[in-house]
């Protein structure tokens, strides 16, 4: 990665953005505080870090533990959401394997049914090709089964 910067103008160190100084006694953090604060960092004159400007800040009633407590919550987030983007991909794959499969599947059915000569309309179309036969009202059925003169004895007026 270092080789890779310098290849393109920058140097190969690293780049600091943060950084974080614990002190013991809450009057010296102030004071190196209110001492560095907005200051050049300095060195000497082609120091990789002679023209940054330091920016502190004094946080009250911060503890080291709400540190290391939320780099492990940033670092449980970062895998989290790397997990859940590799199962959304490995599902993209599989329905895209899926397809191709079913895509197989319905050619050679193509294939198989030119061959023997059946219609190719048939394999397409995704429905089954057998036809329901049409049954005959179950009220058209009572009707013949009962006699003419009983039916005009129940309905005289």
């Amino acid at each position: 990665s270092s080789g890779i910067n310098a290849e393109y103008g920058g140097s190969g160190k690293k780049k600091f953005t943060e950084g974080w100084i614990e002190f013991k006694r809450k009057k010296i953090a102030r004071a190196v505080v209110a001492a560095l604060n907005g200051n050049i960092i300095g060195g000497k004159k082609g120091s990789y870090y002679h023209d940054d400007i330091w920016s502190m800040k004094y946080l009250p009633r911060f503890k080291w533990a709400h540190l290391t407590e939320k780099l492990a919550y940033d670092a449980a987030v970062r895998r989290k959401r790397l997990q859940t983007e590799l199962s959304q991909v490995k599902r993209e794959t599989s329905f895209f394997l899926e397809q191709v499969d079913k895509k197989k599947q319905i050619t050679s059915i193509k294939r198989k049914r030119e061959e023997k000569g059946q219609s190719v309309e048939a394999a397409t179309s995704g429905e089954p090709s057998a036809k329901q036969r049409q049954l005959a009202s179950t009220t058209a059925k009572k009707e013949k089964s009962l006699p003419g003169s009983i039916l005009s004895s129940v309905f005289t007026q």
